[in-house]
C-alpha cells in the first residue's frame, strides 16, 4: 500500500506510513469505497431528532391547550384579590410559546394534508386552443408564410437604405 501523503510503499497491514507518519487506517477502506461515518456530535444528534419530528395534529392540540391551560391560570390569579403577582406575570411566556408552537404545529399539518391531495389528485393538463380549419393560406397551391421575413427585411442594410431614398 502507498502512502497518500509522500508515496512511499509500506505494508499493507501498516497503520502509520514509516517515512512521513501520515494516518494510513483508512486507505484500505477507501480503496473498497466504505469509508466510515464521521460520528456526530450531540448537538447534532439532538438537532437531526428534532428535525425529523414529522408534524403531528394531536401534539398540536396538546400544545395549544397548554398554552390555553396556563393562559386561564394567569386569568385566574389576576382576578382573585391576591393578583398575579411576579411569578403569575411569568406564567405568560410558557403559554405563548406554547400557544404559538400549537398552532404552528396545526398549521403545519393542515397545509401538508392540502398539499398531499393536491399532489394526489390526477394531474390534467391544461386544454389548448385547436388550430381553426381556416389557417389563411391554402397548403396545396403556396408554401406558409415565413416567420423571419419580416425580420430579415428589416436587417438588410442595402433594403433599408432604399426604403430611406423613397
Amino acid at each position: 500500500m502507498y502512502c497518500p501523503k509522500c508515496a512511499r510503499e509500506n505494508i499493507e497491514t501498516a497503520k502509520f506510513c514509516r517515512a512521513c507518519g501520515a494516518n494510513l487506517s483508512l486507505v484500505p477502506q477507501a480503496l473498497t469505497g466504505r469509508l466510515p461515518e464521521a460520528p456526530r456530535s450531540r448537538d447534532q444528534r439532538r438537532r437531526d431528532t428534532r428535525r425529523s419530528r414529522e408534524p403531528d395534529l394531536a401534539r398540536g392540540i396538546r400544545k395549544a391547550f397548554a398554552g390555553l391551560a396556563f393562559l386561564i391560570i394567569v386569568v385566574g390569579l389576576v382576578l382573585t384579590a391576591r393578583g398575579p403577582g411576579l411569578g403569575g406575570i411569568w406564567l405568560l411566556i410558557p403559554a405563548f410559546i406554547l400557544l404559538g408552537k400549537g398552532i404552528g404545529e396545526i398549521v403545519t399539518v393542515l397545509n401538508n394534508r392540502d398539499d398531499r391531495e393536491a399532489r394526489t389528485a390526477p394531474q390534467t393538463a391544461p386544454r389548448t386552443n385547436p388550430l381553426s380549419a381556416q389557417s389563411g393560406f391554402d397548403e396545396l397551391t403556396s408554401p406558409p408564410p415565413s416567420v423571419t421575413e419580416g425580420t430579415t427585411r428589416n436587417m438588410d442594410p442595402i433594403a433599408a437604405r432604399r426604403r430611406e431614398t423613397n
